[in-house]
């Protein structure tokens, strides 16, 4: 009876589902084939029935195909929680296939922007963070993306209204020439760390947005001075503000919240109130609901 029931296509699909799964992003379908033991034709129909259904998405410009946030969706009304590093990961991935440099994913946690992942450049010459270090809101790329969505209240608890700490000769050394610079950032929609931290290191930024429309993270990808170009700011800063814009659209369909943003959501109409665990929360406090 139990072999009778059995469906033997309804196997292979979730052996497919699990060989993408733990690709942990981007899979060629020959990869399916050799992971999972079928014949190329039923891997590639399986595929194409589950694009068709809108759980998996074929890359634009690539021969490879990856899990859709609707099968996130789909777990997410059950039992699973997404998370930024959930979408962020393969976009991560592919800026450094795109440019082979290192890129970086900045998150708002406890007022300070962490480095919270990183997919690194397999070359001799990279620059080399460490997650889990704090990324200064006014000299990083990714700090300057999240700083540039704060309302000035937030920039002076945080930034404060004076001078700035030095990293290197290029450093911002004050709040003005700071605002300064966010103003530009937010008109160009990307922000840069020219040698402001490393000396001979560059990177581009761009901010992340929850379904709220509030930013709580940001992205980056870095590049050593001795591979820097105009055509490589051109085509890295559009790459970083795509790649930003993606993650925060995958955010929005899953519905996520962020516990911890910054700026004024873009979302929220006039005269709602956001409830925190201690009743209404107003200014600042709105935006470090988890503090």
């Amino acid at each position: 009876m139990a072999a009778r029931n059995h469906i033997e296509l309804v196997e292979k699909t979730f052996r497919v589902l699990e060989a993408m799964a733990e690709s942990r992003g981007e899979i060629h379908l020959k990869d399916v084939v050799a992971r999972v033991g079928l014949a190329k034709s039923s891997a590639f129909r399986i595929l194409f029935t589950l694009k068709a259904l809108g759980y998996v998405e074929q890359v634009a410009g690539h021969r490879t195909y990856r899990l859709s946030p609707r099968l996130f969706g789909l777990a997410r009304k059950s039992a699973f929680t997404p998370n930024l590093l959930n979408v962020a990961q393969h976009y991560l991935a592919r800026l450094r296939d795109e440019f082979s440099e290192s890129s970086w994913l900045g998150q708002v946690k406890r007022e300070k922007v962490i480095l919270v992942a990183a997919a690194e450049a397999p070359r001799q010459l990279q620059l080399s963070f460490e997650v889990g270090e704090v990324s200064p809101l006014h000299a990083t790329a990714v700090g300057k993306a999240i700083a540039a969505q704060m309302t000035p209240a937030e920039l002076d608890a945080v930034v404060g209204a004076g001078e700035l700490q030095r990293f290197t000769h290029r450093t911002i050394p004050n709040r003005s020439q700071l605002d300064k610079e966010l103003a530009k950032i937010r008109k160009r929609g990307y922000s840069m760390n020219q040698e402001e931290t490393v000396e001979g290191a560059i990177l581009v930024g761009a901010p992340i947005f929850d379904s709220l429309g509030r930013c709580f993270a940001a992205i980056s990808v870095s590049s050593p001075t001795v591979r820097w170009s105009a055509e490589k700011r051109r085509s890295m800063s559009q790459a970083v503000r795509q790649a930003a814009a993606d993650i925060s659209a995958d955010l929005a369909h899953l519905s996520f919240i962020a516990t911890e943003a910054v700026g004024r959501s873009t979302h929220e109409p006039e005269g709602v109130q956001i409830v925190g665990a201690n009743g209404p929360v107003r200014g600042i406090e709105r935006n470090f609901l988890s503090r």
